[in-house]
């Protein structure tokens, strides 16, 4: 292993002709829909809420994405739409069943240093994150897209209702949509729309790697970073995931039907975690990314796959006992499929016995080697693993990264500073240039702790792979 010697990337500072500030504190810029107000907050500007798609309600639920492409759909354009305050989240049902956002949600948040047309700044876009940073450290924008039922049900009935038969992949039509909102209009706001970065966190990182594997992605996106998303990709073809959806979701396509309520919706708990919702719909995916992986060319755009050490630790696993003993350790993992596999005294001659052990070895199995084994495959992708520890439960959760990223990780020590440090700048260096440092990088693994060193292998992977338990049970978004 090698340390990578890390280079500071600045934002230029914006000069005197940006776009002027009214009051204090207000923008306005344009859009192919009509003027738009934003407002100052803390050295960025931010508008939020503004519209890119067609409510998908009544006649457009369970369609894909419909573009903003008549003045009838758009606002008035004598006074700006004033983008100041947070907007609706797309419904979503939580774990015990209860409800919360709403159907007409396709809006987008856009957050930059500065409005100006001279030197346009590359572009993040959030997928699969709840907010944006408090701060604009790049030009960020993030659109809600449509999630679970509603996001990606495919079935019988609504394949029948629509020309060029199909269904499922809603929110990812979503998704394909803001992108196409942003080649059309964020000059409009500073960024330049040939070095746009689509940024995934968990179950948004899944949605990522399957965009980045479409052919025609590189139109939309230049590259793109996906952290602690699921290894295991579409490979049902739209008749079988019709068949399976119809029973999983447990509601007539009659109340489905109905535009005043939702009542299946507000009535079925969340659905289990190893339902597969991406679906090979012919439309969006057409074929399984693995083909393109395997292809002569290649993914069609540059991929960053990352995770952390301790991505499927969990407080509700910490809490289970007052003190993780090795005894309970030991009672924990013979309890598990590799008690039933008599894998057990092998894997706890791998791992400590302790908490921070126990969620190392889940996580090996559910996401670290299973996105290692994924990243293996692909001509253009880089393959990273956050190890650095923080907090009460001294793990590298699954938010590790992504707070350090973005800007929202609380370094306590100094350590932990100088890994925030390196990790920020792998990751701009990343959507400046489009590549990772160095460029004589001999490893596709890269371990970032303290600093950011590259590794031939990821130490046990290699044994689970082995014992056909990676990618078995592999985590599902």
């Amino acid at each position: 292993m090698f340390l990578i010697i890390i280079i500071t990337v600045t934002i230029p500072i914006a000069p005197d002709n940006s776009v002027p500030i009214r009051d204090g504190r207000f923008v306005e810029t344009i859009t192919s829909c009509g003027r738009v107000e934003g407002v100052l907050e803390d050295s960025a500007v931010a508008f939020r809420g503004i519209p890119y798609a067609r409510p998908p309600i009544d006649d457009l639920r369970f369609k894909s994405a419909q573009p903003l492409n008549s003045i009838s759909y758009c606002w008035n354009n004598t006074t700006p739409l004033l983008t100041h305050n947070a907007t609706n989240y797309c419904l979503q049902i939580y774990g015990n069943g209860t409800v919360a956002g709403s159907e007409d949600c396709l809006t987008l948040d856009v957050v930059t240093p500065y409005v100006r047309y001279d030197t346009p700044l590359p572009v993040v876009v959030l997928i699969g994150t709840e907010s944006l940073i408090d701060r604009a450290m790049l030009f960020f924008v993030r659109p809600n897209f449509r999630l679970g039922v509603l996001g990606f049900l495919a079935v019988k009935e609504l394949t029948e209702s629509v020309h060029l038969p199909t269904s499922g992949n809603y929110g990812l039509s979503d998704i394909v949509q803001a992108l196409k909102w942003i080649q059309y209009n964020i000059e409009h706001f500073g960024g330049d729309r040939r070095s746009v970065t689509l940024f995934g966190h968990r179950a948004g990182a899944t949605l990522v790697t399957a965009l980045a594997a479409t052919r025609g992605a590189e139109k939309l996106f230049k590259q793109a970073w996906a952290t602690s998303g699921g290894a295991i990709f579409p490979s049902k073809t739209l008749m079988e995931s019709e068949m399976k959806q119809a029973l999983h979701v447990k509601c007539s396509m009659r109340i489905l039907g109905e535009n005043h309520n939702l009542i299946c919706h507000q009535k079925r708990k969340r659905p289990d975690k190893r339902h597969e919702w991406l679906v090979l719909d012919g439309n969006i995916l057409k074929e399984h990314p693995g083909q393109i992986w395997a292809s002569e060319e290649g993914l069609p755009v540059k991929l960053v796959l990352g995770t952390t050490a301790h991505a499927g630790a969990s407080e509700k696993l910490f809490f289970k006992h007052k003190e993780w003993t090795e005894e309970l350790v030991r009672q924990h993992v013979e309890d598990s499929k590799l008690g039933q596999l008599n894998v057990v005294d092998e894997v706890l001659k791998l791992y400590p016995s302790t908490y921070q052990g126990l969620s190392a070895m889940i996580s090996d199995i559910r996401i670290v080697c299973p996105l290692l084994a994924v990243s293996t495959q692909m001509r253009n992708a880089t393959f990273y693993v956050v190890t650095q520890t923080r907090g009460e439960l001294n793990v590298a959760d699954v938010d590790s990264d992504v707070d350090a990223i973005l800007g929202r990780y609380e370094p306590k020590t100094a350590e932990q500073k100088r890994y925030v440090s390196a990790l920020q700048q792998l990751f701009y260096y990343f959507v400046w240039h489009g590549k990772v440092q160095p460029q004589q990088l001999s490893n596709k693994i890269l371990i970032v702790e303290q600093d950011v060193v590259s590794a031939a292998n990821y130490t046990h992977c290699d044994y689970w792979i082995k014992k056909d338990i990676v990618p078995r049970y592999a985590q599902l978004d």
